[in-house]
């Protein structure tokens, strides 16, 4: 059974506490993950704030001295030749050229430790030791390392991505940071890495489609032509991905940039040759593209000039007209002639050289 709980002093019948300086001290420093500790010329002793000894899990040591052997004794192995070093530096009124030190403390952790050095003089001014800070740097060792990780995870994964560019952005499109170029030697030579020089660079037609694909979050895949060089244009692809925050809200933008080339970049033959856009108008917009005719396209597909006629004629799905292995060599053929088939934002099957 528990006894009678004590009375509650009723205000007023307490008597005021203030705490002491040093009291102070050590809850701010432990606040704060700091410690401090001086180091005397006269005889060579580490005097250090109860602070420090929080951070070094050495409490039993508050209000004494402590030699360089004690330190040397908790400092991780690896760390402690240079730790002999840097307090022969600082006897010689040197300042040490290492600034970490680990230590290992009794639970079994290990701390990074970053120090600070101030020299304290006399009266007249004459150096008589140092000032040591001591500031705990394992978190932010910690975060450091880890993104350090995130980033090379995330560099292997966009080296297997068949891309010419990646790249996040802030969620307005101003700030953009590059992650990935490929060396694709067709890639406009105008810098394409902050909102500006991007927007400039597109073709003139197709920059309202752009600040569509801006202003409509929900638009995730974008198409437009971006000059090369001086009147020279190439179609880009880019599929924008939002990155997310806990509560959902997008906090950036990952985009994933594919220059359209013959070959590369649309849809594949065979796959062209499955769609159910792909109709005779569309087949002979494609040939009149690269300049064929009849007889040059039925000449680089083994397709007879009759069929490619009688496909061309029809508005239905070429699939439907003829076997899908004559659509497939028809498609073949135009793609290596240099034509690309993909998708527009609509959906509709579209056509590029």
């Amino acid at each position: 059974m528990q006894g009678p709980v004590p009375p509650v002093p009723e205000l007023g019948q307490t008597k005021s506490y203030q705490p002491t300086s040093r009291q102070l001290l050590r809850a701010l420093e432990t606040m704060a993950g700091v410690g401090f500790f001086t180091l005397s010329f006269a005889d060579g002793k580490v005097r250090p704030s109860d602070g420090l000894l929080v951070l070094a899990g050495t409490l039993d040591q508050v209000g004494q001295p402590i030699g360089i052997e004690f330190i040397e004794a908790r400092t991780h192995p690896d760390d402690r030749a240079s730790l002999i070093e840097s307090f022969h530096m600082l006897m010689r009124d040197t300042l040490p050229t290492r600034r970490d030190l680990r230590i290992l403390r009794e639970d079994g952790t290990e701390r990074r430790l970053e120090m600070r050095f101030e020299r304290m003089a006399d009266e007249a001014r004459r150096p008589v030791g140092w000032i040591i800070c001591v500031l705990d740097r394992t978190e932010e060792e910690s975060l450091k390392k880890n993104l350090v990780l995130m980033r090379q995870r995330l560099r292997a994964v966009l080296e297997r991505l068949d891309v010419d560019l990646a790249w996040f952005s802030s969620p307005n499109g101003r700030v953009i940071e590059r992650v990935k170029q490929s060396e694709n030697a067709h890639l406009p030579d105008t810098s394409l890495f902050t909102l500006d020089s991007w927007f400039s660079s597109v073709h003139p037609d197709d920059r309202a489609q752009v600040l569509a694909g801006l202003d409509h979050p929900g638009q995730s895949v974008t198409e437009a032509r971006v000059e090369r060089a001086p009147g020279q244009y190439v179609p880009m692809r880019t599929v924008r991905q939002p990155v997310l925050n806990e509560t959902g809200e997008t906090i950036e933008w990952l985009g994933l940039t594919t220059l359209v080339e013959p070959g590369r970049g649309g849809l594949e033959a065979n796959a062209a040759a499955s769609e159910e856009l792909l109709n005779g108008p569309l087949l002979r917009a494609a040939r009149n593209l690269l300049g064929w005719t009849i007889p040059v396209l039925a000449e680089q597909s083994g397709v007879s000039a009759s069929t490619i006629m009688r496909i061309e004629e029809a508005t239905a799905p070429v699939i439907e007209v003829a076997r899908r292995r004559t659509a497939e060599r028809l498609t073949q053929a135009l793609t290596k002639g240099g034509v690309t088939f993909h998708r527009t934002l609509t959906g509709k099957l579209a056509i590029s050289l």
